[in-house]
């Protein structure tokens, strides 16, 4: 992800178009932004898991892992929905 900021620029699908970092642990909402934030970022691109969360400033979240497995499955899903619509 660094790479594609630094030969591209802000082209990212974030707010400010680059990668926005973590923010401090919290467990419980780091592991609902897991999900949330798993998603594709650039066309072709897609982040999950701790990724999704440095991409969008999710929250860090220690020892908490249902919401990676759940991330997943989650870009696993668009995948499949994406390669069918091809």
């Amino acid at each position: 992800m660094n790479k594609l900021v630094t030969r591209m620029g802000n082209v990212l699908n974030t707010p400010n178009g680059t990668l926005e970092g973590e923010k401090p642990m919290w467990a419980n909402r780091g592991e609902e932004q897991v999900v949330e934030n798993t998603r594709e970022v650039y066309p072709g691109l897609y982040v999950s898991g701790m990724a999704a969360n440095a991409t969008f400033g999710g929250q860090r979240m220690g020892p908490i892992f249902g919401g990676m497995l759940i991330s997943g499955q989650k870009v696993a899903q668009e995948l499949i929905k994406k390669i069918k619509n091809c």
